[in-house]
């Protein structure tokens, strides 16, 4: 294990320094590449491939949605129970991520196997089969990976800026398969002529960047905290344990908007640009940019903190900027503006998003210890799967509401021009949605008190009590 250094001219204690920190950044950073570069194809294009490539009615895909990302949602305490509870010579966490890692990437691509011959009864089983079990092995990956977090290092202002790496590297995530998708689908299905084709062999070729860095980000990282010894959690303690802790209750709804908010947005995207303004290419810039674009803002987001004061200040600072972006995009329409001017506004949102998405993710570790505080039960797992419950249960809504909401407006897959209602549809999800929440998110974080202060306190309370250790090397 590395030794404690304090941190240049901040003084902040750090467990890694030098070129070391650098590296084990980047390495757990590179987790999200695993969990980002496959679902990025899920979260942006599945919507769009059921109803317009497999030809799955809007109804029965609305109702696809909520069911499987419910019990996405109720999966993942479940996941982070279990993994809160594993104990090998690899740690909690890591051992989830490498059996995934085995399964995930092949039921993504089979997910993308259409089959809009067979009728619709099939084609629907077909698609909600691949769904249930492709998120419960995005599940399994992502809730330790997010637990690992907390247990790579003690310190908040380092946990930030591993944060930072993770979001930062997340976006560049999102934007590698955004960028080259669609021009890859259209490379193997000769031009859209065989659409099915190009979008299975478009995922495989998308999904394989991913593998290398399974095994970077498993071999890259370590556990540095342990839990207290002989640590076993009943039913009753999980629910105590999150019951007690104001903070993780906080972000847990803070997290549930950013869920109908992100979730939302992204499904709804590639149809804004391909129906309101009758450019599909311009979905494909957008994406990728506003990817690279959270990516560099999430960098900054260790540094907002120092310079606003705390973790929540900087966060509702990347709100304001969601919110006052969101609000002008719903107004733009074709014909007070270019698309090129509209893409342009919206990407400057993703600045804000890419500072209140590092800066979310990297408080869930610090509302670890409070819990410990107030408990005596250390959870990371179950800490980071009550967050991601609430995201999933957020982006569960969102894109139904969106599908019910074109399914009740005369919307028509395929057709050249949709009715007025179904464009409004689209363009309040895509717009004015996003702009409202962020509004509500900041009103929520105004309601956190745990800051760096506190939290000092509260490891200093831990160690007083022999409830905080490390591994050793």
């Amino acid at each position: 294990m590395s030794n404690v250094a304090n941190n240049g001219a901040s003084g902040e204690k750090t467990l890694y320094h030098g070129k070391e920190a650098v590296f084990r950044k980047l390495a757990f950073g590179s987790g999200e590449i695993v969990h980002n570069v496959p679902w990025m194809l899920v979260s942006a294009y599945l919507a769009f491939y059921m109803t317009d490539i497999a030809m799955i009615p809007a109804a029965a895909v609305s109702i696809l949605f909520l069911v499987c990302r419910c019990w996405d949602a109720i999966n993942d305490p479940l996941i982070g129970s279990l993994a809160d509870n594993t104990n090998t010579k690899m740690g909690r966490y890591r051992p989830w991520m490498l059996g995934t890692s085995i399964v995930y990437i092949p039921l993504v691509v089979m997910l993308f196997w259409a089959h809009p011959d067979w009728g619709v009864t099939a084609r629907t089983a077909w698609g909600c089969g691949f769904y249930f079990l492709a998120v419960v092995a995005a599940t399994s990956w992502n809730i330790p990976f997010c637990a690992l977090n907390g247990v790579i290092t003690p310190y908040p202002g380092e946990r930030a800026s591993f944060a930072s790496y993770r979001i930062g590297i997340s976006s560049l995530a999102c934007a590698i398969p955004t960028a080259i998708f669609l021009p890859l689908v259209a490379k193997y299905s000769n031009n859209y002529a065989n659409a099915p084709r190009g979008f299975v062999l478009a995922t495989i070729t998308v999904c394989m960047i991913a593998v290398p860095f399974i095994f970077l980000c498993i071999g890259g990282t370590k556990e540095a905290i342990k839990p207290p010894k002989a640590q076993k959690f009943t039913p009753r303690q999980m629910f105590e344990t999150v019951g007690k802790n104001t903070p993780l209750l906080i972000i847990c709804v803070g997290f549930f908007v950013y869920g109908l908010l992100a979730y939302g947005r992204t499904s709804a995207a590639m149809y804004y640009f391909n129906y309101y303004w009758g450019n599909a290419d311009a979905f494909t810039i957008y994406a990728t940019a506003r990817g690279l674009i959270c990516g560099v803002a999430a960098f900054f987001g260790a540094a907002l903190v120092k310079k606003l004061g705390s973790k929540r200040n900087a966060l509702m600072f990347g709100n304001l900027i969601c919110a006052v972006i969101n609000f002008i995009a719903f107004f733009l329409n074709p014909s007070i503006i270019s698309v090129k001017g509209c893409v342009a506004i919206l990407l400057i949102d993703g600045i804000g998003m890419g500072i209140q998405t590092s800066l979310l993710y990297s408080m869930i570790p610090d509302t670890v210890e409070y819990g410990q505080w107030k408990s005596g039960l250390r959870a990371d797992g179950l800490c980071s799967s009550t967050t991601s419950f609430m995201m999933k249960l957020g982006g569960a809504l969102s894109p139904t509401i969106m599908l019910a909401m074109l399914a009740g407006s005369g919307y028509v897959a395929n057709a050249t021009t949709q009715t007025p209602q179904a464009l409004s549809s689209i363009n309040i999800v895509m717009n004015l949605a996003p702009a409202v929440l962020a509004v509500v998110s900041i009103i929520i974080f105004s309601f956190y008190k745990l800051d760096g202060k506190m939290h000092a306190q509260i490891l200093e309370d831990l160690k007083a009590r022999g409830q905080f250790e490390a591994y050793e090397d």
